[in-house]
């Protein structure tokens, strides 16, 4: 049996990585929340073609993402870990400040947002790997599950504190104040959040922290066609893609979605709550994936529960007529769906990361995102070009994706990386032929 070494620093490094996170998706949807503000707001702006700029803004975070994807994993995998997250935060700073200062001008907001969206890339891209570096390999689910619940986290704040900041009161005399206090607001929050995360990033620790290869001398193209040979990580990247969009979808719509279900107000109560489910779910489902050294188990639950959180909301009048009330239903319908759907994220992530074991983990990491981001910039658009049409059958539409995904990911295979030596041994004794003399 060999010994490694895991260094406290690598809390630190943790710490550093989820103030980055949160710095750059504050940025992504923080209009969201207050979206019939903000179209209000830019109304004179746009062409009636691209009538809903909040929509537009998030589409701008996909789509350059997809773009960016593998170009950014090419970045850290030449550069490293340091140079990358020290770059992204420089950008992070840029675009942050950017959009609040030019916040009237909507074609230099979107260029700022394009800037945000191209930091993104590097920081999303990196988790896994600098997890893969710093942490041994019985705590990767559980670091990479609070990555992934500070993700969650900063969508919970702009759900809360967008709000707060703008009054959102239909009707009110004083309907859309605050908006530009809320974007200096997001500006100086995200931009020592950067400068923390620059601050004390480090490469690798002074050991390894797991005898398990990281694979780092396998060459980038290479790591392609490896990837390609890998039948379940194909899979799983497809299924992952579905489940994204999903939630990508929920996220960028949660306004339109609360107006479709009766809230009169754009005061965040469905996607705080959505929020809450997830940063539990992503610390408690992915620790638990790690005691009990199960991937696919635990990847097939969140898929599988996180349909009838969805049908909830679609059928929520009809429930709540018969006990509680609709909105309450709801908020339980929305509550099993960030639990299980935002948990799925940070487990199929390591899950990825294991059966690709070998491969550069940015570059699974850089597909597995690439797919993801393609799959909710796809829905999007088909939003946008609807004009809102097929309102009413969106919440219907994802329950079916939701259906086929976990369909799907029960014809994976487990991770061979974290199962027991015992559950190795088993396999083995199963198909071994012995012959008696």
């Amino acid at each position: 049996m060999k010994s490694v070494k895991a260094y406290r620093y690598r809390w630190l490094i943790l710490l550093a990585l989820m103030t980055l996170i949160l710095s750059v998706e504050l940025q992504w949807m923080n209009m969201a929340p207050v979206g019939r503000v903000a179209n209000l707001y830019y109304q004179d702006q746009l062409s009636s073609g691209f009538s809903n700029p909040v929509e537009l803004l998030s589409l701008a975070f996909l789509v350059i993402f997809v773009i960016a994807s593998i170009p950014s994993s090419y970045v850290i995998h030449r550069l490293g870990i340091t140079v990358s997250i020290r770059i992204a935060a420089a950008m992070i700073l840029f675009g942050a400040v950017g959009k609040w200062i030019y916040l009237a001008n909507f074609p230099v907001v979107l260029f700022c947002q394009i800037i945000l969206a191209l930091a993104q890339a590097l920081v999303l891209n990196s988790i896994t790997e600098i997890v893969s570096r710093w942490f041994p390999i019985r705590e990767r689910g559980m670091a990479v599950g609070m990555a992934s619940a500070a993700q969650y986290l900063s969508l919970g704040i702009v759900m809360v504190l967008s709000p707060l900041i703008v009054a959102t009161k239909a009707g009110s005399s004083d309907y859309g104040s605050g908006f530009e206090t809320m974007m200096g607001t997001y500006a100086l929050i995200c931009s020592v959040f950067a400068l923390v995360a620059a601050f004390l990033i480090r490469e690798n620790p002074p050991s390894p922290s797991s005898v398990l290869d990281r694979g780092m001398d396998v060459s980038f193209i290479k790591s392609f066609k490896a990837m390609n040979k890998i039948s379940s990580l194909r899979g799983l990247m497809i299924i992952f893609a579905v489940g994204w969009g999903v939630l990508v979808t929920l996220l960028v719509k949660i306004d339109a979605i609360s107006d479709i279900l009766g809230f009169p107000n754009s005061d965040g109560r469905l996607g705080i709550v959505l929020l809450i489910g997830g940063m539990i779910g992503a610390v408690l489902l992915p620790s638990l994936s790690d005691k009990w050294r199960r991937r696919k188990a635990f990847f097939v639950f969140c898929n599988l529960c996180s349909i009838p959180g969805v049908l909830l909301l679609v059928f929520s009048e009809q429930v709540g007529a018969l006990f509680l009330s609709s909105h309450i239903i709801a908020l339980v319908g929305v509550f099993i769906v960030g639990f299980c759907l935002l948990s799925s994220i940070p487990i199929g992530s390591q899950y990825a990361a294991e059966l690709g074991h070998g491969i550069s983990e940015e570059i699974i990491q850089a597909m597995l995102l690439l797919f993801s981001q393609a799959s909710g910039a796809l829905i999007l658009i088909i939003t946008l070009v609807s004009k809102g049409q097929y309102a009413g059958q969106l919440l219907s539409g994802l329950a079916a994706l939701l259906f086929a995904a976990m369909m799907g990911s029960t014809f994976l295979k487990e991770s061979e990386v974290i199962i027991t030596e015992e559950e190795r041994l088993h396999k083995v004794i199963e198909e071994e032929i012995v012959h008696l003399q």
